[in-house]
This record gives structure tokens, sequence and C-alpha cells, in this order.
């Protein structure tokens, strides 16, 4: 276990670079994606059909495949980017329609009856969407959206495919240099269970805490 000591400050530095690509591909996919949702359950024909076709094609193609697509596509347009946001964007996009679907069906499960007496009230629909759908909605989606980060952060290390240095990538690093997988990625599998555990623990909580709010 000497081996894994000695690179373990070199691991969790690609440990970080880890959590901040988690953390922006995580927020930034959740708040594209919870609009995309709302944007699938408006009156706008145009706008269900668009939304319906991103989900359909984007959970329909491996992760990995996307990664590839976001990385060869900026060269190919002429733009020079760096390989972490191309991979960034990548998987934002990825998650996104993942996590429209979880909001559209989280919009579409408060009772229509609520929605009706709103109306009767002389409330505007955004004035309902923001007080009473989205309220309800939150509580609905808030534990499959943690099962969904939790799953984002695991599908960053595909990053390490493309060339993008984090956590997985500086594991292959240290074994070409010094042979030992079996400790090294013994440590990495830690630190990933150490990053996901928190996540883990939230959604969880959440599943019980919100397990009766139908």
């Amino acid at each position: 276990m000497r081996i894994l000591v000695g690179n373990l400050p070199y691991l969790l530095q690609g440990a970080l670079v880890t959590l901040l690509l988690s953390i922006a591909v995580v927020v930034l996919g959740t708040l594209l994606g919870v609009a995309l949702g709302i944007a699938a359950t408006t009156r706008s024909r145009l706008a269900r059909v668009l939304v319906a076709a991103y989900v359909f094609v984007l959970r329909g193609i491996p992760v990995l495949v996307v990664m590839f697509v976001g990385y060869y596509a900026f060269p190919a347009a002429g733009l020079r980017v760096s390989a972490y946001v191309a991979v960034g964007l990548a998987q934002i996009v990825y998650v996104a329609a993942f996590v429209a679907e979880i909001a559209r069906s989280a919009i579409l499960s408060v009772p229509e009856g609520q929605i009706a007496a709103a109306r009767s009230l002389g409330m505007r629909r955004r004035a309902i969407l923001r007080q009473v759908i989205l309220p309800q909605a939150t509580r609905i989606a808030v534990p499959p959206l943690l099962n969904s980060a939790l799953t984002a952060v695991k599908q960053t290390s595909y990053a390490s495919v493309v060339g993008v240095w984090e956590l997985t990538y500086a594991a292959r690093e240290i074994v070409e240099r010094t042979l030992a997988a079996f400790q090294i990625f013994l440590g990495v599998m830690a630190i990933y269970f150490l990053i996901c555990y928190p996540l883990s623990l939230a959604a969880r909580w959440s599943e019980r805490r919100f397990a009766f709010v139908h």
C-alpha cells in the first residue's frame, strides 16, 4: 500500500478536478433539464415536440458516444475550445435529457384539480406554475434528481477516455509508471465512494421524506 499512499496527493488533485467537473455538469445539466421539462408541459406543440425529440435521441445514445461527438464537434466547426469545455458541455447536454423527463413527469403528476382550482381563482398560468405546480413538482422530483446527479458524477470518469485529466486519468498515469494497478484503482474506488456517498445518503433521505407526497 506504500505506492498508493505515496501517490495519494496526485490522486487527490485529480479528485478535485473530478469534483469541480461534476458540480458544473450536475448544476448546469439540472438547470437546462428543468427548463426543458417545463417547456415540455407548455401549450406550444412545437416546444413539446422538440423537447420530446431531444430526450428521445439523447436517452438512446451512450454517454461515451455523446462525449466523443462533443469533443470532435468543435474542431470540425473550426472552433478551438479546451477538452474540459467540450466534454463538460457534452455531459451537460446528456444529463439534461434525463432531468427533462424527470421534471416533465413531476409537473404532470400534480393533480389537475388543484390547477383548475387555481384558474377558478383568476390566477394566470405563470402564477399557477410558480405557486402551485413547481412547489409540489419539486418535492416529487427531488429523489430522482439526486439519483440522476449521482449517476452524472460517476459518468465524469469517461472524460479520461478523450484525454481529459481528472481522477481516472491520473490513476492511469500512475499505473503506467508503477504497474500497481490493483492498489491505485482500489484508492480511486475509495475516492469515488467518498464523493458519491453524501449524494447517496441525500437520495435515500429524500425518498423517505417525500414518500407520501402524493
